[in-house]
């Protein structure tokens, strides 16, 4: 297998690295390119043409994932035998949450402002019962429960998965949707239904004291059918077959950090599991977004 360059920043989901081959293909959404020397603009503009109207796009070439990729990354669904812009549709997704007891207060108001958007929430508390009732009263509607932690973070998920029905949207407390994820849960949740997809990857923009860190797009497979599990006590992945997986790259996640934050986890997640610490992660969280390496 080609080892993956560094490169410019994908057109389509913002990635820099690139596989070696004949033409570079972009490590995540696997986008093709002639070379490296391109105008993101004038790529996207391209891509547009040739699903929309079927214009030949010279120097650029995907496969069928990787046109899923990047007609989702442009707001564009699959119809019939042709694409369409995306508009907006009702969902059920469940909004699915792990968190500790100690960020309870952070939770209910984050369940509170995304209440008109999901008609079920479901939290699963780090804490007591009695942890669990105290926030249930702050949060009317929600469903709240409570099982320790115990160190695994794929079995606290896969407890929220249990619980939940059709897709589940899994967020942790310093996690938040932007609006236009939220926009476009419904459309591609029906898109990810009509191709018989069961987890999709959504980038996570790490802010760091605000400021937007490098390491982007993150893709975290955090949309998946209720039915999935997951596995991995850290850097928690669903258990899932290739082809029934996607990204999704039609709005992202937005992960607030602060500096010490981000040294913290890296020591708590190497001490949970050897190698979990990412040191290069860390590097890149602690780099604002255009710095170079």
């Amino acid at each position: 297998m080609n080892e993956a360059i560094m490169g410019p920043r994908c057109p389509i989901c913002g990635n820099d690295r690139w596989h070696d081959r004949a033409m570079p293909e972009c490590n995540h959404c696997a986008l093709a390119l002639v070379d490296l020397l391109f105008t993101p603009d004038t790529v996207r503009a391209a891509i547009r043409s040739l699903l929309i109207e079927g214009t030949p796009a010279a120097g650029i070439a995907l496969a069928p994932h990787a046109r899923r990729n990047a007609g989702w990354a442009l707001g564009l669904v699959a119809d019939g035998d042709g694409w369409r812009s995306a508009t907006p549709e009702p969902h059920a997704v469940t909004l699915g949450m792990i968190a500790r007891a100690s960020e309870s207060d952070r939770v209910a108001r984050l369940l509170t402002d995304l209440a008109p958007h999901f008609a079920d929430r479901i939290v699963l508390l780090d804490g007591s019962e009695g942890d669990a009732a105290a926030l249930a009263r702050a949060v009317p509607g929600a469903q709240v429960h409570a099982h320790p932690l115990a160190g695994d973070f794929a079995a606290q998920r896969n407890r929220v998965q249990a619980l939940a029905t059709d897709w589940v949207l899994q967020l942790d407390s310093d996690e938040t949707p932007d609006a236009a994820l939220l926009a476009a849960l419904g459309w591609l949740t029906a898109a990810a239904d009509r191709d018989g997809l069961w987890a999709l990857g959504l980038p996570r923009r790490n802010l760091v004291d605000g400021v937007q860190s490098a390491l982007w797009p993150d893709i975290q497979y955090r949309l998946t059918r209720a039915h999935i599990r997951f596995a991995g006590t850290v850097h928690e992945r669903p258990v899932v077959p290739f082809e029934r997986t996607s990204l999704a790259l039609a709005g992202a996640i937005e992960h607030h950090l602060d500096r010490p934050r981000v040294i913290e986890r890296s020591k708590v997640y190497e001490a949970m599991s050897a190698g979990a610490g990412r040191p290069g992660d860390e590097a890149a969280l602690l780099r604002p977004f255009n710095d170079a390496p």
